[in-house]
């Protein structure tokens, strides 16, 4: 085999693949044994049929499966042989295939590029100042407060205010007409929450449970259905329950009902201390950020556009599952150009950092053990209240391996690496 590597750019080579003479004429003879037991022609006894015959016949179908068996195999080879790390699969070219000559081919690759890492130790980063104070602890009693906080009736006669929770069964129509998906049964909002369309739910106040109310509104200009965007609607309202929210006084009974706890006082040193972690862990983020930050400063070389690009894909993936279910990014008014450009820096950053991570855990011979996944497993199910088991089968329907999980620990190890020998003001 030869092969002549040539460099486009320092994250782009082409690679001139030569298989040699003697192993393509091998194949094609395997290629032809194995057609002539399969074939049947006319005059000729199972796997007698001259090898002339066949080519004519079969000779395009064989040089396809030719070179579906050598390229692949030899695309491989030669990589191993460079020492080339690709990124992503190779777009192959220029294959040339004759009888009685060799087979070549060109492989275009991305590549990791080379990085010659500078000062990853002695980094000085600030630590930001994060101190659990009473408001804290109180705002987090308060969540708690409304987390345990009931829907209680409202009393005959009580007049729908900003904040009750009402239930209701609607219809709408448009131009007198039934408005398709217009009409619900048993639909709860609360009052001033902005669930429904402008104009609707403020039309409720001062009615009461039983009241029949008629809403004249109109959808906004913006809304996503273009063919309902700013017209006017109709609904008939049927009032079914009118509920305000009452919240448990605190004390220590709250406290009783909240957890394994005795008293209000024993709740809040609870509520201090998981404050106390959430800090921690959020200055600890903040350090690793600037740290990662200071590494892609201090660090020039090319990035993989590919690499930047699937980055880019993924963000645009998430921010469409974000959007109501079925609905696009232009029919949520949302340019994919402009969001594209927005985030094509952070994404190229993220990318870059991952390099750098990369290459140092490559030099000071980081590794990532089988315990380690598996703690890191459990760690991502209790986040997601699930099995360990359940993440372990969404990651391998996503990636295929554990490999992309393996890969960001190994980053997570390698930044730990750098903060441990930072300077932390």
């Amino acid at each position: 085999m030869k092969v002549a590597v040539e460099e486009i750019s320092s994250v782009k080579k082409s690679l001139k693949i030569e298989v040699p003479e003697a192993v393509v004429a091998q194949e094609f003879t395997a290629a032809y044994s194995n057609l002539n037991q399969r074939v049947r022609i006319p005059g000729f006894r199972p796997g007698k049929a001259p090898r002339s015959l066949l080519e004519q016949r079969y000779g395009a179908t064989v040089e396809e499966d030719v070179i579906r068996r050598l390229v692949p195999d030899y695309y491989q080879k030669a990589i191993k042989e460079t020492g080339l790390r690709p990124v992503e699969l190779p777009a192959i070219e220029k294959i040339e295939l004759k009888k009685n000559a060799p087979l070549s081919f060109t492989a275009m690759v991305e590549i990791t590029p080379p990085i010659p890492l500078g000062t990853t130790t002695g980094l000085k980063v600030e630590k930001p100042k994060m101190e659990v104070t009473n408001l804290e602890v109180g705002k987090a009693l308060e969540a708690l407060q409304e987390q345990h906080a009931q829907l209680v009736t409202c009393p005959e006669g009580h007049q729908i205010a900003e904040k009750d929770f009402v239930v209701i069964d609607f219809l709408g129509t448009m131009d007198g007409r039934p408005l398709e998906g217009g009409s619900r049964q048993n639909q709860p909002v609360q009052i001033g929450s902005n669930t429904m369309i402008p104009g609707f739910e403020e039309q409720l106040i001062n009615h009461q449970r039983g009241d029949r109310v008629k809403v004249q509104t109109s959808f906004p200009k913006d809304y996503p259905k273009a063919e309902l965007a700013g017209r006017p609607v109709e609904f008939e309202v049927t009032i079914r329950e009118v509920k305000q929210k009452t919240v448990p006084a605190l004390d220590d009974e709250f406290a009783k009902d909240a957890g394994p706890f005795t008293s209000l006082d024993e709740l809040k040193t609870k509520l201090r201390d998981d404050l106390t972690a959430r800090f921690r862990s959020e200055q600890e983020r903040t350090v690793k950020s600037a740290l990662l930050k200071q590494l892609t400063e201090a660090h020039r070389f090319d990035v993989p556009p590919s690499l930047v690009e699937h980055e880019v894909q993924e963000a645009l993936a998430r921010l469409e599952q974000r959007l109501p279910k079925g609905m696009t990014l232009s029919q949520a008014k949302i340019d994919p150009l402009a969001v594209r450009k927005e985030i094509e820096p952070a994404a190229h950053e993220k990318i870059k950092g991952r390099l750098i991570l990369s290459a140092i855990a490559d030099r000071e011979k980081l590794t990532v053990t089988q315990d380690e996944v598996e703690t890191a497993l459990a760690r991502t199910a209790q986040e997601l209240n699930v099995s360990p088991e359940d993440v372990r089968r969404l990651i391998l329907s996503q990636d295929g391996s554990l490999d992309v999980f393996k890969a960001r620990l190994l980053e997570d190890k390698a930044l730990d690496w750098v903060m441990s020998r930072a300077v932390i003001e």
